[in-house]
Parts: structure tokens; sequence; C-alpha cells
């Protein structure tokens, strides 16, 4: 099985080079060691030395040097109001 054993941080590599990208959310996103397949197929295991929380627009470096792009997955968000800044900071810290 193919390996990625680096990470590109964004920004830092031609995007439209990637040969595959990975859509993952927020958990999926700080991994050290997973097996993940691509929209285009590219089946791979990420095997990091340790956990990193990977960003939207990362690269994932395979061992023969092609990238697979990250994207986080869109997920629910809830939004909170509050009559108080003081109120808010109390909700924020239960949360």
């Amino acid at each position: 099985m193919r390996r990625a054993t680096k990470i590109q941080a964004v920004g830092s590599f031609d995007a439209s080079g990637a040969v595959d990208r990975v859509v993952l959310d927020a958990d999926e996103r700080h991994r050290r060691r997973i097996v993940l397949t691509g929209e285009h197929g590219t089946k791979f295991l990420l095997d990091l030395d340790r956990a990193v929380a990977l960003k939207d627009g990362d690269g994932l470096v395979l061992e023969d040097g092609s990238i697979v792009a990250v994207a986080g997955r869109p997920e629910p968000l809830v939004e909170i109001e509050a009559q108080s800044p003081l109120e808010l900071v109390r909700l924020a810290w239960h949360l």
C-alpha cells in the first residue's frame, strides 16, 4: 500500500498538481496513522511520526513524491447568542 509520510503546508505547493483529494472533518484531520481513499480512488496509508492537525489546503506527500490535497469537510455549527458578554463567557466555559 502506498504511504504518505510527510505534510506540505497549505500554500507551499501547487495544489493544481495534486493527484487526488481527501475530504476530512475536523476529527479525521487530527491523525497519525489511518488508511484514506481519495475522491478519485487513491488509497494510501497516512503514516506520520506523531498526530498532526491537518489544515484545509495541506498536502500529503506520498512516497513517490506525488501529493494528495486535504480538504476540510463542511460541518454544522451552532450559533449562540447571549444577553451580555458575561453570560456569553459563562456559556462558552460550559461548552
